[in-house]
């Protein structure tokens, strides 16, 4: 299996159970589309709510072994086996592993809920994925990039929840608005729905239909937006139309 294959059929598997409550809450793959530069992507406004949880990484390269087999352990029901091994990939250094591990102590998959813990993993995943990004030693940018994805969304899902970390919705509209630019459809979706509804952002139904159609050229488009693709919104479209999100 190749290294890029490997990330995706993780993905899939985080994303085929339940881990959030959202608007577009998950239940099918992801299909990344990814096209931006992160070169300027930083955590900051995480970094203001919590301290990054030291993680000692051992001087040796079982990461990517002990992520394997998590996933095997997590696709035959074996929670509690996935996330010992989701953990010891995470200590070594892996941001998939922080991911997958972040996400167990989120929702308890084998493992006692711990949110605040869960929260400083996922943020690690975040971290160690753009430091990839920027030092080039990922095998592959779409690799780094899908795990950044992945992490930023989860990290947003945090924020509108308040799991972990004090509920802050205008901080969560903050990193799908990142995961959106990343071209995330679950998190160009949720942004949407932000728009929509004035959540962590000010009402902006011309933003809103701009996320939304995003989300929908992905073949991931949400039932009753027709609205979105009424001719006077076709101006979100054009060259040089941005919206910037309420800090």
């Amino acid at each position: 299996m190749s290294t890029v294959q490997h990330k995706k059929s993780a993905t899939d598997i985080s994303l085929n159970n339940p881990t959030s409550s959202s608007p577009s809450a998950a239940t099918r793959p992801r299909s990344l589309h990814i096209d931006h530069d992160v070169s300027g992507i930083h955590i900051a406004p995480l970094k203001k709510s919590i301290q990054k949880e030291n993680i000692s990484i051992p001087a040796d390269d079982d990461k990517e072994e002990y992520l394997q087999l998590g996933l095997k352990c997590h696709e035959r029901g074996e929670l509690e086996k996935a996330t010992h091994y989701w953990r010891l990939s995470a200590e070594r250094g892996s941001s998939l592993g922080s991911f997958f591990y972040g996400i167990a102590l989120r929702h308890g998959w084998g493992c006692k809920k711990n949110p605040i813990k869960a929260v400083k993993y996922l943020q690690n995943a975040a971290e160690s994925a753009v430091y990839e990004l920027q030092t080039n030693i990922s095998q592959s940018a779409i690799v780094a990039k899908s795990e950044l994805v992945l992490a930023i969304y989860e990290l947003g899902i945090c924020f509108r929840h308040g799991w972990g970390v004090p509920k802050n919705l205008e901080t969560a509209a903050y990193y799908f608005q990142i995961a959106s630019n990343l071209g995330d459809p679950d998190a160009q979706n949720d942004l949407g729905f932000c728009y929509t509804h004035g959540i962590g952002v000010k009402k902006d139904l011309y933003a809103a239909a701009k996320y939304y159609r995003l989300a929908e050229k992905q073949g991931q488009g949400i039932i009753g937006n027709s609205w979105i693709w009424k001719e006077k919104y076709n101006k979100v479209e054009e060259p040089g139309w941005a919206v910037k999100v309420k800090k």
